[in-house]
Formats: C-alpha cells, sequence, structure tokens
C-alpha cells in the first residue's frame, strides 16, 4: 500500500514540473486499420494536387504528451488560450519555493494515515512435520510437535538422565543378579591332546560391530595326531606364512560369512584338507626347502652369567669393601684423607682476597663500558 502512494505521488509532481521530453512518440488520432475488405484505390492527379498540407505543430504542442496532445487539438482557439495559461501558471506555481516541501509533508501524512487505517494481519508461522513424523507415509496425521513451553528440561537434559537411569541399572544387576551366576560356574578343564585347536572369538557385549563375525584359530603343528616329521614339515610349507617358526603356531582367521558359526564351520574344514593333503604320500615336498623369511627373528637380552650375584662373588665384594674401609682409616690417621664438607666451610667463612692488579683491571674495564654508553 505505502509503494502505491508513494508512486502516485512521484508522478503527481513528475506531471507538473517536469518539461516534456521533446524526443516523445507522435500518437496519431486515426488508427491504422491493419486489415480492409475494400481493395486498394489510387489517388487522382487532381485529388493529390488539391489536398492541403496540415500546419506545423507549435513549440507548445511538441512539450506535450500524446495524450494531452490529442485532448489539446480537440479544444477550440479560445480554449487552446486558456489551456495555454493555465499550464503555465501551475508551472509558475511549482517552480516557487516551498511547493514541493508542502506536498511531501501532506504525502508523508497520508501515507501515515494509511499505514495507521490499515488492519494488521497475522500471519501463521509455518509448522513442519514433527520429528515423530519423519519416514512416515502419513505425515499429517501424525502432526507437529509441541512448542516448548519452558515447563520441561531440554532434550540433551533428557538424554543425561537417560544414561544415569542406565548406569543405576547395570548398577542393580551387577549388586544383585550376577552374584547368582556363580551357581551356573564350572570348573576348568584344561583341553586334552585330542582337541589341539584353539579357536578366538570377538564379542561386543550385545552391541552390533563388523568385527564380531570374525573367528581366529590356532593349533600347534607337533599336537597334531598322526603326523610323522615328513608330514609336519609338509604341512608347515602348505601353510606358509601363517606359521610362526618360533612358537611352532600356526595361525589363520575367517570372516567372510555373517556369523561366527559359519566362519568356524569352514576354518575346520579347511585345517582337515590340510591334514589330509599333508598325509597324502603322493608328493612329500622334499624337494622344497623351507622358507621363514616372513618371520622376523628378533634377539631378546639376556642378562649375563658371570653378572649374576654367586655366593662367591658376594664374599669376593664384601672382602674388597673391607680392605678399602682398613686403607680409608689408615689414611685419616696419617691425616692424609681429606674432609670435603670441612673445606667447603672454612671457604665460607675466610672469603678469598683480590690482589691489586685485578681490581685495576676491573675498574679500568667499568670506566669504558660507561664512555661506550655515553657515546
Amino acid at each position: 500500500m505505502t509503494t502505491a502512494i508513494n508512486k502516485l505521488g512521484f508522478a503527481t509532481r513528475r506531471w507538473a514540473c517536469i518539461v516534456p521530453s521533446q524526443n516523445a512518440p507522435r500518437v496519431s488520432i486515426v488508427p491504422h486499420r491493419h486489415f480492409s475488405s475494400s481493395g486498394d484505390k489510387l489517388v487522382e492527379p487532381d485529388e493529390r494536387n488539391s489536398s492541403v498540407s496540415s500546419p506545423p505543430p507549435s513549440a507548445f504542442m511538441k512539450n506535450l504528451s500524446p495524450d494531452d496532445r490529442i485532448k489539446y487539438e480537440s479544444l477550440s482557439a479560445e480554449e487552446r488560450k486558456r489551456f495555454e495559461q493555465a499550464v503555465g501558471r501551475l508551472r509558475r506555481h511549482m517552480k516557487s519555493p516551498g511547493v514541493e516541501g508542502r506536498l511531501s509533508a501532506a504525502l508523508a501524512s497520508a501515507v501515515h494515515n494509511v499505514e495507521m487505517e490499515r488492519p494488521v494481519v497475522h500471519q501463521e508461522r509455518f509448522r513442519s512435520a514433527g520429528f515423530m513424523a519423519l519416514g512416515e507415509a502419513d505425515q499429517e496425521g501424525t502432526g507437529a510437535d509441541d512448542e516448548f513451553k519452558e515447563d520441561d528440561i531440554s532434550s540433551l537434559a533428557h538424554a543425561q538422565l537417560e544414561q544415569h537411569r542406565e548406569m543405576r541399572q547395570y548398577a542393580r544387576l551387577a549388586a544383585w543378579e550376577m552374584p547368582l551366576l556363580s551357581k551356573l560356574a564350572k570348573p576348568f578343564e584344561p583341553p586334552r591332546k585330542d582337541q589341539p585347536l584353539r579357536f578366538r572369538y570377538t564379542t561386543y557385549l550385545g552391541e552390533e560391530h563388523p568385527a564380531e563375525k570374525k573367528v581366529v584359530l590356532q593349533f600347534c603343528t607337533k599336537d597334531m595326531p598322526e603326523l610323522t616329521e615328513v608330514q609336519r614339515e609338509k604341512l608347515i610349507k602348505l601353510v606358509g606364512v601363517r606359521y610362526n617358526p618360533e612358537s611352532d603356531i600356526v595361525k589363520m582367521s575367517c570372516e567372510m560369512f555373517e556369523t561366527q558359526a559359519q566362519n568356524k564351520r569352514y576354518l575346520g574344514d579347511l585345517v582337515d584338507t590340510l591334514l589330509r593333503e599333508a598325509r597324502d604320500p603322493a608328493d612329500t615336498f622334499e624337494d622344497i626347502p623351507l622358507d621363514f623369511r616372513h618371520h622376523r627373528f628378533r634377539e631378546k637380552p639376556k642378562f649375563p652369567q658371570h653378572w649374576r650375584m654367586t655366593p662367591e662373588r658376594k664374599s669376593q665384594l664384601a672382602a674388597l669393601r673391607q680392605k678399602r674401609g682398613l686403607e680409608d682409616q689408615q689414611r685419616v690417621q696419617r691425616g692424609k684423607l681429606l674432609d670435603g664438607v670441612a673445606i667447603i666451610e672454612e671457604s665460607f667463612e675466610t672469603p678469598p682476597a683480590i690482589s691489586a692488579p685485578v681490581m685495576e683491571e676491573a675498574v679500568v674495564q667499568r670506566v669504558r663500558g660507561k664512555e661506550k654508553l655515553r657515546r
């Protein structure tokens, strides 16, 4: 509304104050006919000579707009004269001082009155579907979330409270239910000789994890039943880099399948296949040497044997300490053993005297330093 009134005021002042452009387009009173049902008619020579050309437009008409020029041409001579006088008075009045200020004040007052009379329309804020409706087919039926009215704690505080409840729940389980598990405890039984395979599983206490399905298998080649030394070496050559020559343990893992039982079954079948191939007498691989380049042998530093404290070494050190103690006592009796603490205390009581040449050199250096600072 304000924009429309401003445009109206500016258009009024412009019509009264601005001099019409000299390049304004000329609009003909008689409209041009694009289509005609009659044929073309040539103008006779007599009619062409007898036609009277229209007088050229005056300077006043050139300054008028196309609509005003049409109205001006429809007036009589006296009406045109009065129209020209009225336009001249209006232009002189608009150019007089104070008219533009009063017109701007009146226009601003009108705009203010329109703004005060305009009714206030409160637009309802757009409310999207609530968090509980996300991903639902019928989001409109679920409705939007309720507005927060400052009568509850924030969502972050609710999360902290939920975590506290969970911790207390686990504390109750540890206090009241975990002691009951002692009834289900079984004594440890070490694996027998017919159980050389050791499987290792990984669990994350009920949480899903990509590494939970992994199963690791370890076995010692010397514990495998019914294997000769040639067959054991063939088994080592078959497993390749999975063999540790220092501990004589083969380590394999599998995580190709979705469950631990499937991965364990695959490793068991793989061990059966390796043992069957190792026991095959068709080819014993005796012409292929053992290759342990994949393993890095690390020498562990050991404490030297001759450094260990034996009873003979202890008695020898005791005799050496006793001999040195007797020598120190003899030096004290002869006055040849110096006491460092006594020497330091004497030096504190009697400070050393500075000789005269040293004092003179210090004074000279001090004077030279002052002269350099002055420069």
